[in-house]
């Protein structure tokens, strides 16, 4: 019997060997390589989400709640879109959106934001974007907060709330645009309540605050501020609420000096004038004498005479030739 056995060469079996531990090696050092590395994550949007008590405006004490704010922030402005509380049933967020424009510095964006006067093209655009599908009435009446002149407009919604749009530029005028007097504030309110009167939507666009500002002595939106009226808290000068709903807005008037009332005296009781006293007549005595004097007849006329024929009057005499 004939066996028969075959031998493999020692080095061909140290290739194959050292072949098979390379792919193990690469993998273990490609695994050792990812557990080293640091995380570093890149944001790329330019939305932030802050804490409500960040917000850069507030609505007036008792008024919507601040639910959250959305910040973003350009070249030239911070803005925030500070998200309130709503009754409505209407699609949509009530949002009060603040434009804060002046010297941001590294932390800008890329991007400017355009600070101008808005047309009527461009309130009306707004308009369609935040309520769409609300009939909306601009207002002609003149209306003024704290900070200034502002617009506005009221709609009601399908869903029977009423709407308001209103929008405020801050800005110093021309006359105090100086280098120290620099900056701008825009200021927008998309606001639907139900169960709402237009005073109720409007005090929230009149007690509304801006608690931020940017860093500098040249910041100044709001210009020259005019010193407090010099009638207050003297006396003599009566100051008191404007309406009862609303913000609470004084007005100082002059106090109207009413004419002194002529008093009226009683008049003096004349003294009692003596009643004319009546004659005194003096009774003679008659003399034995004296005629006796028949009394006179009845007053009035002599007494009819008797009924019966008429007394026949003969004619005078004829007088002579």
């Amino acid at each position: 019997m004939v066996t028969t056995s075959s031998t493999i060469p020692t080095d061909v079996m140290r290739s194959a060997a050292s072949r098979m531990r390379f792919p193990a090696i690469v993998v273990v050092g490609v695994l050792l390589a990812a557990c080293g590395q640091t995380t570093n994550v890149q944001r790329s949007a330019v939305n932030e989400v802050r804490e409500p008590t960040q917000a850069m405006a507030l609505p007036p004490p008792g008024g919507p709640a601040v639910i959250s704010v959305i910040e973003r922030r350009y070249s030239n402005a911070v803005q925030q879109d500070i998200i309130l509380s709503t009754s409505a049933a209407t699609p949509g967020h009530n949002t009060l959106r603040i434009q804060i424009f002046g010297s941001v510095g590294e932390d800008g964006g890329d991007t400017a934001l355009v600070e101008r006067h808005l047309s009527n093209s461009e309130i009306a655009r707004e308009m369609r974007e935040l309520l769409p599908g609300v009939p909306m009435r601009r207002s002609d009446l003149y209306a003024q907060n704290s900070y200034g002149p502002f617009g506005y407009a009221i709609g009601r919604s399908s869903a029977n709330d009423l709407c308001i749009f209103a929008w405020q530029r801050i800005r110093a005028t021309r006359s105090d645009a100086t280098f120290i007097n620099r900056g701008a504030i825009q200021v927008r309110l998309r606001l639907c309540e139900a169960k709402a009167s237009e005073q109720d939507l409007l005090a929230v666009m009149y007690g509304y605050t801006i608690n931020a500002s940017i860093g500098g002595i040249s910041w100044n939106p709001y210009g020259v501020v005019l010193p407090a009226d010099p009638r207050l808290g003297n006396t003599g000068q009566p100051i008191h609420p404007l309406t009862a709903s609303g913000p609470a807005m004084i007005t100082s008037t002059v106090p109207v000096e009413e004419a002194p009332r002529p008093t009226v005296r009683p008049r003096p009781r004349a003294a009692a004038e003596p009643a004319p006293a009546a004659p005194t007549v003096v009774r003679q005595p008659l003399p034995d004498n004296a005629p006796i004097v028949p009394p006179p007849p009845s007053a009035g006329f002599p007494p009819a005479p008797a009924a019966g024929p008429a007394p026949i009057v003969p004619l005078p005499p004829a007088e002579a030739n």
